[in-house]
């Protein structure tokens, strides 16, 4: 469960805006084939959908967070929320709705290739809106991170709440927001300029026609936000960010010896990323913490003790030294 730092310096609130799911891992030697009955290593429940799962690794790094979504009722959505609360993150705005199930993924990670192949149901639980993305105390938060998802006109609308409040605000005291495009939806180009830095997948940048990271960010730097940072995952391929000195700055990946799950690595690094930034790092270091923050998860299964396992590679006490010296710990 989350380590226990002290965060009394870290300078305000993250909140993770998008999907909690519910995660059924089975973990088999390899994929099955097709029409085909296998067994199992091992399965099992936990959390899941992109904004949780940040979350949950920025809780597991001791960061101050708090999630925000909507959740149904049931004994499903009960697993979720004693899940969350024993992480030690923040839920108590999310949105209940009844007559509707929890959103589910159905996972099978392969020992032998090292994939996770994911089917996953809504469950017909309604988005995010607009309406109950007002009542939030925006004074209690520093970063706002979007998970893009088929809402974007609300999360246009949201961010530019925002943008209101942030003009009311000293320097100091202005909310950054941060969104993640995955999936490969025309529609997700709504939310490109929206935001003060912008992660775009590997498959959201293929479903562009780009062939690399590099090529990615180069290109589309020109349709986000002035002075915003874009960023491209592409797993093995390290990553690759561009921020507002027109400079592309890479890093390789950190593959652990052996991969044991992938399930979840690009939030991994989505939170790296945000914790980088937050606390001053500049884009090149932050982009070395993320892969590696990103590598040491896929070396373990799920979330609990990656920021003991973190702490002893030998790359942490550098990191540790920004993030000291920039007041997030």
């Amino acid at each position: 469960m989350a380590a226990e730092v002290k965060t009394e310096s870290f300078c305000g609130r993250i909140l993770c805006v998008g999907l909690a799911a519910l995660d059924i891992v089975n973990t088999c030697e390899r994929y099955p084939n097709e029409d085909e009955d296998v067994r199992a290593i091992s399965q099992i429940w936990q959390t899941g959908g992109n904004a949780c799962n940040t979350s949950t690794v920025l809780g597991e790094l001791g960061i101050d967070c708090e999630l925000f979504g909507t959740m149904s009722c049931g004994p499903q959505a009960d697993f979720l929320c004693k899940q969350i609360r024993e992480r030690k993150i923040r839920y108590e705005n999310c949105v209940f709705h009844k007559n509707c199930g929890t959103p589910t993924s159905s996972v099978v990670l392969s020992l032998n290739s090292g994939s996770r192949t994911i089917v996953h149901s809504r469950n017909n639980l309604p988005e995010l809106e607009v309406a109950d993305f007002v009542k939030l105390n925006l004074t209690n938060y520093r970063w706002i991170h979007f998970e893009g998802r088929k809402n974007e006109e609300a999360i246009v609308q949201m961010i530019d709440k925002i943008e209101e409040f942030n003009a009311t605000q000293s320097c100091n005291e202005k909310i950054s927001v941060s969104l993640e495009l995955e999936k490969p939806r025309e529609s997700h180009l709504l939310l490109l300029n929206k935001a003060d830095v912008v992660f775009i997948s590997k498959e959201f940048a293929r479903f562009r026609g780009f062939t690399s990271s590099a090529e990615a960010v180069k290109s589309i730097y020109n349709k986000v936000k002035s002075g915003a940072v874009l960023i491209c995952a592409w797993g093995e391929g390290g990553a690759d960010g561009i921020g507002p000195d027109g400079e592309i700055k890479h890093s390789n990946a950190y593959p652990p010896k052996v991969i044991i799950d992938t399930l979840g690595a690009g939030d991994t690094f989505n939170a790296g990323v945000i914790c980088g930034l937050h606390g001053g790092l500049t884009l090149q270091d932050t982009l070395d913490f993320a892969c590696f923050l990103a590598g040491v998860k896929c070396g373990i299964q799920g979330y609990d003790g990656l920021a003991k396992v973190v702490a002893s590679h030998h790359c942490w006490e550098t990191y540790m030294k920004g993030l000291v010296s920039n007041n997030l710990r």
